[in-house]
């Protein structure tokens, strides 16, 4: 369901007004500072005002909800296949690299001298940078990936089926986590009842949601098994609290109560089922020895542990003596064939990929599906994801806005936007020479992939702003929740610290002795990467003086040719920044800032700084957080 882009603009206005009362009390000099307030300021007004939003691409509205952001290939790309054959074409691309070996790559690569297969298994050792690894692993493939459908589906997996790096020992073997996103890569298409196998073995999850190392109950002892991942298997990844309708709408009793769908019975009888599972060659079963276990290996069975006793889960048995996996395939299989599903499952696919707030009609278009592909099979994802993508209602060209940018798409997008290379080489602090990496490091900015707090993800899907249009509406925009002024501002740094020192652009117009300077400091960054501006210096040049031989010598003496040259960046910049115009007054405040030179010595640095200006000015309205 559209939300007009004026009320999610309400949602996050009020913490950029704050960021920027945060800078102008810290760095009250700054003239971009005055700039960025009185385009709130404007874009406050507009707010109130309501006037109405002009039409965006189809192309990049597309890309905002099936990839990491659009970028000048996949913008062509659609426009030249079309959303249908697009969509149909990224189903069938084959998941080609493995997050996994990349990270242990990346592992040998920086650090050659240590012997990471110290035993059989890569990071005996328990070595905690290896997170690093992981993470640049993984941005690695969300910004440069072909298969960027399968790229972000699989993150919006990993917020419903969730794991973290914020529970002993993942922390010190995020090889783990590499392996996982993998397990959800390979299935991001596939039978979802398969991934809830896939899952319900994996070592990441066994640990994260502790029964890893279940025992049966003991009398003797008064123990029971733990219940956590029974509880949330069933909570969070499968049927939800209540039951449901086929739209998701929440059932009701006489009385208007909601309808629990499950028992504390149940979470008991499933927790039975779920015992004598440990890491694979482990000496001591439930052990955690940080530095034996295997984690990158489904789980393995011990019977001694197990409860072969018979139970009852949501009223199906469950019988007696059965094998531990084959218990708790029966279990999945009463889990899987539960009528919420399809509608849980689909609605947050939805509100990660397209909208907060679908209707009742769209989520039930696309739980049909999922309870039937139309060929008979149950569970289908591809199937899911080619209806929520096609949907009228994804595919609505009047729509105004249908979710906030999560702080990781908003930074992939303008990353993506800049066509986003591997960095030059640089070596690390231990001896290696890094090559053809894309280097990440945790980043301040509210989110980053596998480190949520919780196994409620990093926001919840019901969150509501207090402003009063949600309210009233009873409206949610979950995104909002981490969009913080600390993280807003972290933002802010990292887009500038990428201009400044990994845009292939100001590495050049800088001069070399900088960029040999920057090179030297690689290895103590949290990002290292390669950007590209160059596209809109030449548009700002040929505007300017209609040619392309970078002298830029109009640029601070003809203020008919810069305001000309200005909005043609500012033009050719907002459709894949802002899918859209921008408000008017916004885009004449943002023009009399640029129009006053900042280099007047040298019309190179000018160019490069209306680029970079123009760039995190736009990142830094609130339209830009918001999705078409």
């Amino acid at each position: 369901m559209p939300v007009p882009i004026q009320l999610y603009c309400c949602a996050v206005l009020s913490v950029f007004q704050a960021q920027v009362t945060y800078v102008v009390q810290s760095r009250p000099s700054r003239p971009s500072v005055w700039l960025l307030a009185t385009i709130l300021s404007v874009l406050g007004s507009w707010v109130q005002a309501g006037e109405e939003s002009v039409d965006r691409s189809a192309a990049i509205k597309l890309l905002q909800q099936a990839s990491f952001g659009p970028s000048p290939d996949s913008i062509a790309a659609v426009m030249s296949k079309g959303i249908e054959d697009w969509v149909d074409e990224q189903l069938v691309l084959p998941q080609k690299y493995s997050q996994l070996q990349r990270t242990i790559q990346l592992a040998l690569m920086e650090d050659p001298s240590r012997n990471w297969f110290e035993t059989s298994s890569f990071n005996s050792q328990a070595i905690p940078r290896v997170r690093d690894f992981q993470q640049s692993a993984w941005w690695e493939q969300a910004l440069t990936a072909k298969d960027q459908l399968r790229q972000r589906v699989a993150f919006a997996l990993s917020q419903l089926v969730v794991v973290s790096i914020n529970e002993p020992p993942l922390q010190v073997r995020a090889e783990a986590l590499a392996a996982y996103n993998d397990l959800l890569l390979k299935y991001a298409f596939g039978n979802y009842r398969d991934l809830l196998s896939a899952v319900t073995y994996s070592p990441a999850m066994g640990i994260y949601l502790s029964y890893q190392g279940n025992r049966k109950s003991n009398p003797k002892t008064e123990t029971s098994p733990d219940e956590n991942y029974a509880r949330e298997l069933m909570q969070l990844f499968t049927i939800g609290l209540y039951n449901l309708n086929l739209d998701g709408s929440i059932k009701t009793d006489k009385q208007g109560n909601p309808i629990p769908v499950y028992t504390q019975t149940d979470v008991m009888e499933l927790a039975r089922v779920l015992t004598g599972w440990d890491l694979r060659g482990n000496k001591h079963y439930g052990g955690r020895n940080q530095r034996q276990i295997l984690v990158v290996e489904p789980l393995e069975f011990t019977k001694k542990f197990h409860d072969f006793g018979s139970k009852i889960l949501l009223g199906e048995p469950i019988e007696a003596n059965l094998t531990g996996k084959a218990d708790i395939e029966r279990a999945l299989d009463i889990l899987f064939a539960h009528p919420n599903v399809g509608p849980f499952v689909s609605k947050h696919l939805i509100q990660r990929l397209v909208s907060s707030n679908p209707s009742p009609e769209y989520i039930g278009r696309v739980s049909t599906v999922f309870n039937d592909n139309g060929k008979g099979i149950r569970g289908d994802m591809a199937a899911m994801v080619r209806a929520i993508l096609l949907d009228s209602e994804a595919r609505d060209q009047t729509s105004e806005a249908m979710k906030l940018k999560e702080p990781v798409l908003a930074l992939s997008a303008v990353l993506r936007m800049l066509d986003v290379q591997p960095a030059e080489p640089w070596e690390s602090i231990h001896g290696g020479q890094m090559h053809d990496v894309i280097w990440f490091r945790d980043l301040g900015i509210g989110q980053n992939a596998y480190r949520s707090p919780s196994v409620f993800n990093f926001y919840s899907a019901d969150y509501q702003p207090s402003e009063a249009g949600f309210v009233e509406r009873q409206w949610v925009a979950p995104e909002a929740e981490i969009l913080d002024v600390e993280a807003l501002v972290a933002f802010s740094n990292i887009l500038r610290h990428i201009l400044l020192r990994n845009d292939k652009q100001s590495l050049a117009i800088r001069g070399e002795k900088y960029a040999r300077n920057i090179n030297k400091q690689r290895r103590r960054h949290h990002v290292n990467l390669l950007v590209d501006t160059g596209p809109w210096l030449k548009r700002l040049e040929l505007a300017l003086e209609n040619d392309s031989n970078g002298d830029f010598l109009r640029l601070n003496s003809d203020n008919v040719a810069r305001r000309r040259a200005l909005d043609a960046v500012l033009d050719q910049l907002e459709l894949p920044m802002l899918g859209k115009t921008m408000p008017e007054p916004a885009r004449t405040r943002l023009i009399e800032y640029l129009m006053v030179p900042q280099k007047p010595k040298n019309p190179r640095l000018e160019a490069l700084q209306i680029i970079e200006d123009s760039i995190r000015l736009l990142a830094a309205m609130p339209e830009y957080w918001t999705q078409n």
